[in-house]
């Protein structure tokens, strides 16, 4: 991943709350992501128009008392939804 791409999420994926839980998939595959809080704020920020870093500051000034935690689960979330094809970079 590189400072300068942004993330954009894959038509079609969806994220949709069932049963208290966030869930991240695509209708016409097979494949389920769980989600908590985070990984949904994370998500809704995939849109094109933030690089990684921006999306860890938004958060990190949102959320000061989760600073230091905010950038690893930025890059790890951020790997998770391009493993699973749902976001793509610019």
């Amino acid at each position: 991943m590189f400072a300068s791409t942004k993330p954009r999420r894959v038509a079609d994926y969806r994220l949709e709350q069932m049963d208290n839980e966030l869930l991240l998939f695509h209708p016409g595959k097979t494949q389920v992501l769980y989600c908590n809080d985070t990984a949904s704020l994370i998500w809704q920020l995939c849109d094109g128009q933030h690089t990684p870093q921006e999306i860890i500051t938004l958060l990190s000034d949102s959320y000061p008392e989760s600073a230091q935690e905010i950038a690893k689960d930025v890059q790890t979330t951020l790997a998770q939804f391009h493993a699973h094809g749902a976001i793509e970079y610019e």
